[in-house]
Order: C-alpha cells, then structure tokens, then sequence
C-alpha cells in the first residue's frame, strides 16, 4: 500500500479527521519510510568505507560527468513533450516557452520534494493560470502527464520482464523466468486493453475524481509512451554513464530495470527525490556492481539529475513569480479570481 493509499486507510475508519491532521500524518509516514531506507542504506554499507566511495568519486572523470550532464538535460526537455500533448488535447494554444517552464519547474519540484500533487502542481497552477487557463484544464494536464508517465513505466517494465530473463535471480532471489515473463505479458495485455478502450471512447470524456477528463486518441496515446520511453531510457543513461568505465552495455537492460523499481519505490513513498530508498532498491537490485562504486555514481547523479536542475529551477520560477508581482495590478487579480 503507497502512504497516500495508508493515509486514506487512516481517513476511512476515523482515525484522520481534519485535512492538517491528514497532512501531518502522511508526512510521518513518509518520514518512516526514509528513516527505514537510511537504516537500511547503512546496513548494507557497513562493510564499505567512506574513503572507497569517495575514490570512486574521483574516478568518475570529466568526460562522464559531462555526458551525464547532457543527458539529464535531453530527459528533461523530453519531458516538456507531456505538457505539449495535454495542451493540444484540450484545445488550449500555450507558447511552447510557457509550457516547457511550466513541465520542468514541476518536475523538478516533484522530484525533489515529494507530493507532487501539492509541490509540482502548484508550479503548473501559477504558471499557466497566467496563460488563462482553468483549474479544471489545469488539472486535466496533471492527470493526463501522471497517466502517462506510469503507464510508460509499465510498458517499460512489462519488456524488461520478458525481454531480460534473469534480471531477478541473485542471493535469495530466484524468481523463474516463466513467472517473470507472465507478469510482463499480463502488464503488456493490460496497455494493449487499455488502447483498445481509447479507440472505441476517443471524443467521449469520462468522469474521474470529480473531474471531466477527455481521453486521448490512440495516436496521442502513443506519443505519450514514446516520450515516456525516451525519457526513462536517457534518465538511465545520465546514471548507466556513471558507472564504472568497465561497465559493459549488455548490463544496461539490469540498471534501467532496477532504475525503475528504485523510482517507482520513491514516488510510492513520497520521500523528498526517493532520497534513501532509491539508493536502497539499487543497491539491492544490482548485486553485480561493487557497492562504493555504485553509491559513488549514485551521489554524483543525485546532485547531476535532481539537485543542479533543482537550483535552476528555483532561479527561474523566481524570476517568473518576480516578474509576475511586479506588473501592475497582478496580485489584485489573483485575489479576484481566487474569490470570484
């Protein structure tokens, strides 16, 4: 069960009351969760020094760094395609600027501080109400970019399960392939369903959490896996090119598939950029690198995929939130729409 399932858990027999109580109490249990991974994270390291990890640090180099680097830079330009399609879907013209400021300062913020819905959907409310539109599109953009993301964290999941046999079997784990596979093909037949049911009630809009969404057609549906795809891919290389030099490409299927389970397990638990558990679920799903080397490119890609694009990110929606105050008459119009 994810902590916002626990928190509703909590909300449905009386035991969270109030919207702060259920707040605090989600925020405790997101604290647990971090306190368990750290616990867990020191455990499993208890064995490796400090003076390893930081020389495997130093051996990174600058080449890698710089390819790290660019490729967080092409993740996250991908990912603005997300705002992009959910834009055209409801028939709203945005500047492409606008929409890429808005996409990124929420990821980031997402990323780094957990509760997306609270952290990242707020940079999307303030940047593209100034665009004119409404917290229910607002809404439809957020819905329709997580529908997506998970869903391509599915279907890239469900192909590693049949495409890679054996990413599961390690000391104390051995799950056969034939189980594998079948959980993979199920995943796949579920995306496969779930396209099929878009091209049948493509136009229709379906009530979802008190909200009209429109479904996308398959052909944007599609797109939405694509840049999924070719996000989670390079988000993985900026860390796979972290990695040892010896590392051979045929261990990229192992670290994407354990990038997943590590991202996943993060998002589930809230923890401020999956600090702690990431690193855990890494570490554990890839028994086959050394562990200083690993929790070194583990480090380096912490402050090269969330922190560096976090300051740049808070230096940007600054200068827009800046920009905005200073119009005449800007925070008098919030107040009057927020009460109309």
């Amino acid at each position: 069960m994810s902590l916002a399932g626990a928190s509703a858990t909590l909300r449905k027999h009386g035991l969270i009351k109030s919207p702060l109580a259920r707040n605090l109490g989600l925020t405790g249990l997101m604290l647990v969760a971090v306190g368990l991974a750290v616990a867990a994270l020191r455990h499993i390291l208890q064995e490796t020094s400090w003076s390893e990890i930081r020389g495997s640090i130093e051996q990174i180099g600058h080449a890698r760094l710089l390819a790290s680097l660019g490729f967080t830079v092409v993740s996250y330009i991908v990912l603005t395609g997300y705002d992009v399609l959910s834009l055209r879907m409801i028939g709203r013209r945005v500047s492409y600027p606008r929409a890429a400021l808005a996409s990124f300062t929420s990821y980031i913020f997402s990323h780094n501080f957990g509760f997306a819905p609270l952290t990242g959907g707020t940079a999307r409310l303030r940047i593209y109400r100034l665009a004119g539109l409404m917290l229910g599109e607002i809404a439809q953009i957020m819905l329709m970019a997580g529908l997506a993301f998970w869903l391509s964290v599915l279907l890239f999941f469900a192909i590693g399960l049949v495409a890679h046999p054996g990413v599961y079997v390690s000391d104390g784990l051995n799950i056969p392939y034939a189980a594998q596979a079948a959980a993979g093909g199920m995943i796949l037949s579920a995306l496969a369903g779930y396209l099929v049911l878009l091209h049948f009630r493509t136009g229709r809009p379906v009530r979802l959490f008190g909200w009209s969404l429109t479904l996308p057609t398959v052909r944007v549906a599609l797109l939405q896996l694509l840049i999924g795809g070719v996000d989670l891919f390079v988000a993985t290389a900026a860390l796979f090119v972290l990695l040892p030099e010896a590392t051979s490409v045929s261990l990229f299927p192992a670290v994407l598939l354990a990038y997943l389970a590590g991202l996943v397990s993060g998002l589930i638990t809230h923890a401020p950029g999956g600090v702690g558990v990431f690193e855990v679920v890494m570490l554990l799903a890839l028994p086959q690198f050394d562990p200083a080397a690993l929790m070194g490119a583990l480090l380096v890609y912490r402050v090269v995929y969330f922190l560096l694009p976090l300051m740049v990110g808070i230096l940007l929606f600054s200068a827009h939130e800046c920009i905005y105050w200073r119009r005449p008459n800007g925070a008098l119009r919030d107040v009057a729409e927020a009460t109309s």
